[in-house]
């Protein structure tokens, strides 16, 4: 059994061979639960059958997509609604 410290603000970090048996990764999001004595993390992936949602991930993938500059964009606007 490995053993971890508290840090302060509450931070733990996890020993890499528990961190590679789990297959997490850095951003991965986990469920704590706390009963009769004992904590439980529970990587959320495993918990929900299925990876949540991120719009995030979305973020500037239409970047240049109508133009790289305001005035490129408007010129582009200007032409379709004409």
């Amino acid at each position: 059994m490995a053993e971890i410290r508290m840090r302060p603000k509450h931070q733990l970090t996890l020993p890499a061979n528990i961190v590679r048996q789990a297959n997490l990764a850095t951003d991965d999001r986990l469920d704590v639960s706390y009963s009769n004595g004992v904590i439980v993390l529970t990587p959320k992936s495993a918990a929900s059958g299925s990876q949540a949602f991120d719009l995030m991930a979305y973020a500037g993938i239409g970047k240049g997509m109508w133009g790289n500059t305001p005035e490129e964009v408007n010129h582009y606007i200007r032409d379709l609604r004409a």
